[in-house]
């Protein structure tokens, strides 16, 4: 066996080792639905935080949060695909939302999804601003949390029901499947005019803008 071959011998050993020595990404989620009767149910696994059973994947990044029009949530590893962190995909029974991380499919009930459709504005709109030459200055004053009903399942709302607050939220958005009637409140960082709502696959979500605003019974 002459140099030649000897050498390229070696690059093959030394490529197919370095191969093996590399470490594939791995991502570890929340993995549960509330769906009884399958082998991964979870009663609370439509907790607002829920911090319940993991499941850990070799080659992935993304996890899911699945809402399904029937009421039940399902959590998971996403395979397939890559994706964004916040992306959303629609089918006509189900929304399904994705994030990059570990354990980062809780404290979500997909609230970013709906977003891209057009909208039907159900209020006024607001007059205009005043014109002024007055110099204006930043504020320093702490931004104001919004607080939100953040709930499933909850038609209806009493003294009991769940809130959540937090200064990022631009907006507090009620959700309701149509065809099951199932109603999911929670609070948005998105931004949306006051009284904005979208209607897409059976499903109708409604933004306001003032605390505990997503309040309407169905």
């Amino acid at each position: 066996m002459d140099k030649h071959q000897v050498l390229i011998r070696l690059i093959g050993v030394v490529t197919l080792v370095i191969g093996a020595a590399q470490v594939t990404t791995a991502v570890t989620c929340y993995y549960c639905t509330d769906e009884p009767g399958w082998f991964n149910y979870d009663p609370d696994c439509a907790d607002y935080s829920y911090n319940g059973t993991t499941q850990t994947r070799d080659g992935y990044n993304a996890c899911y949060i699945d809402m399904y029009i029937d009421g039940f949530m399902w959590r998971g590893v996403h395979i397939g695909p890559g994706h964004d962190d916040g992306d959303c995909y629609y089918e006509w029974y189900y929304t399904e939302c994705y994030c990059i991380g570990d354990y980062c499919n809780t404290e979500s009930y997909c609230s970013q999804c709906h977003t891209t459709i057009e909208v039907n504005t159900l209020t006024t709109t607001n007059p205009p601003p005043p014109t002024t030459d007055e110099t204006t200055f930043p504020s320093t004053t702490s931004p104001i949390s919004l607080t939100c009903y953040h709930c499933v399942g909850c038609s209806s709302i009493d003294s009991s029901t769940p809130v959540i607050s937090d200064a990022s939220y631009q907006s507090c958005v009620m959700t309701v499947i149509l065809n099951s009637g199932n109603v999911i409140r929670d609070g948005s960082y998105d931004q949306h005019p006051d009284g904005e709502c979208v209607e897409y696959m059976d499903v109708l979500s409604c933004w306001c803008s003032s605390s505990i605003c997503n309040n309407i019974e169905i």
